[in-house]
């Protein structure tokens, strides 16, 4: 999984360094696809950088990107039907359509936009690229392919085309919910979702949201901690291991961490300013550095995902104690606990493996079902 600080901290690189690439991403999809909406890759002429799901669908993408590039500018729409016209031994069990805009980007006009969006998804601020993916009818809609960054808390709420006030605001509240979306600009002023890509006459925008690296912070540098860092770090999240203790959190231990954190676990945790953003897991060595963590986790998680492993009994007595301290009851209810899919999971790898498939698990699908540890224990509540 390629997070958007990798592909936008790529696109930096590579127009940093003087070349032109093209910009694949999947605008659209109906049936079973390999990837989700906002799924792009880099395509240069040695290669690429990301996925859009591979097989035949990707490399015939990669191909008409290589056409683009060799042109040097442009753009277009490309449907990538995966319901029998391919090999079903390349592309698997999908059977879907995924439409797909290809781009060029070129150091000259797209470094700076590169820039914000890098750094917007950097600092988690809620941002967007904004494509004109269909001008329309009208003249004077623009180009195919005209972008801008919507950027409400640095002040930049222009679209690449003239719209009415109404849509900017649409288009902001989507970003800020991080949700990618193709919509059609109407008459009226709004900037409505559409599910299918046959042109009505009316311009139509993708809304590319930046919402920030997705972080996984692991509080206690013990034995699970290595394999689950190692995990975070294959799936593309930006990876944070906490523990007082610089014998166990360190470099050689953990090779693949974005960030290593030496200093106890309570002050630690504040200063991360945790979002929805982040994966929080305490797997730290006792009850009272778990209280440390979950207790500053609640109080300033805003929207976090919050777990920590352990049995019936440590999580009860845990959790009894912070709900002593003022912490709601609604908000330890929010706790994963004991966190982890059941899959009689015995070694440090394993639960590891469990833990990271409930993240997965519920980031991708929400559901939270006996599966789950903390539901099957009864401590949790499933969703429907």
């Amino acid at each position: 999984m390629i997070g958007p600080d990798q592909i936008w901290g790529e696109a930096v690189r590579t127009l940093e360094a003087g070349t032109t690439f093209a910009l694949a991403t999947v605008i659209n999809v109906r049936g079973s696809t390999p990837r989700e909406i906002g799924a792009k890759m880099i395509v240069r002429t040695d290669g690429q950088f990301g996925t859009i799901g591979g097989g035949c669908g990707e490399a015939e993408v990669f191909r008409k990107a290589r056409i683009l590039l060799e042109a040097g500018q442009g753009a277009r729409l490309t449907e990538v039907d995966l319901t029998g016209d391919f090999d079903q031994k390349e592309i698997g069990t999908c059977g879907g359509i995924m439409d797909v805009f290809v781009d060029i980007w070129t150091p000259g006009f797209d470094l700076e936009i590169a820039r914000r969006l890098y750094d917007a998804a950097a600092h988690s601020r809620p941002a967007a690229l904004v494509t004109l993916v269909d001008p329309g009818t009208a003249a004077a809609a623009g180009k195919i392919g005209a972008r801008s960054v919507l950027d409400p808390a640095a002040g930049d709420t222009a679209a690449p085309i003239e719209i009415a006030p109404r849509a900017i605001t649409q288009l902001g509240v989507r970003a800020a919910d991080g949700t990618a979306v193709l919509v059609e600009v109407s008459e009226n002023g709004g900037a409505n979702p559409v599910t299918r890509i046959e042109s009505t006459g009316a311009p139509r925008l993708f809304l590319d949201p930046v919402t920030g690296a997705q972080r996984l912070v692991i509080a206690g540098a013990g034995h699970i901690a290595q394999p689950l860092a190692a995990l975070g770090s294959m799936l593309g999240f930006h990876v944070t291991v906490i523990d007082d203790r610089g014998s166990f959190a360190n470099r050689e231990r953990f090779p693949t961490a974005d960030e290593i954190i030496v200093r106890p676990f309570g002050p630690a945790v504040e200063a991360l300013k945790l979002d929805r953003h982040c994966y929080l897991v305490s797997v730290t060595r006792g009850h009272s550095f778990d209280e440390d963590v979950l207790l500053t986790a609640l109080r300033n998680s805003r929207g976090a995902f919050i777990g920590m492993i352990g049995s019936r009994r440590r999580v009860k007595a845990t959790l009894e104690r912070i709900g002593a301290m003022g912490i709601a009851p609604e908000l330890l209810d929010q706790v994963h606990a004991p966190l982890g899919i059941d899959i009689a999971a015995e070694t440090p790898e394993e639960i590891a493996l469990s833990i990271i498939s409930e993240i997965v698990r519920e980031r991708r699908s929400g559901i939270r079902d006996d599966a789950n540890l903390g539901v099957k224990t009864g401590r949790m509540r499933p969703r429907p």
